[in-house]
Parts: C-alpha cells; sequence; structure tokens
C-alpha cells in the first residue's frame, strides 16, 4: 500500500523515512524510530508563516536529509 502524502513535504520526508526501518537490525530501531519523532515534531511545531515566506517547506528538513539517527 502506498503511503499518503501529508501535504507537508517536510513532514512528508520524515514519514517516507520510516520505511528505512526495514534494512537496519532490530536492536537500532527504537533508536531510529525515537529520532523520526524527535524530526517530526519540530517539523509540527516549526512556523509555516517562516517557511512560506522563504520558499521552503514547512519545517528545517525540507530539502534536508532529515537528520542523523
Amino acid at each position: 500500500m502506498d503511503a499518503e502524502l501529508t501535504g507537508d513535504p517536510a513532514v512528508d520526508a520524515v514519514v517516507a523515512r520510516a520505511g528505512e526501518a526495514a534494512g537496519l537490525p532490530t536492536a537500532d530501531h527504537s533508536g531510529f524510530y525515537t529520532s523520526l519523532m524527535e524530526q517530526l515534531q519540530r517539523e509540527l511545531d516549526a512556523d509555516p508563516a517562516a517557511h512560506i515566506a522563504a520558499g521552503t517547506g514547512t519545517g528545517s528538513a525540507a530539502g534536508a536529509d532529515g537528520g542523523a539517527e
């Protein structure tokens, strides 16, 4: 099943990374998901007006790799 997009490119980028967990050892899943949740929280807390004015996505991960695990 295809994931539905949220309409927020920065949030979509974080959500899309969740599939990467399948390629990680099980022992690394907790840290990976913790990192994703922290990134998602930052995106959801971001001020969309600042990013709209700048012509970027809604949050800090827009156009970036989303950070380290």
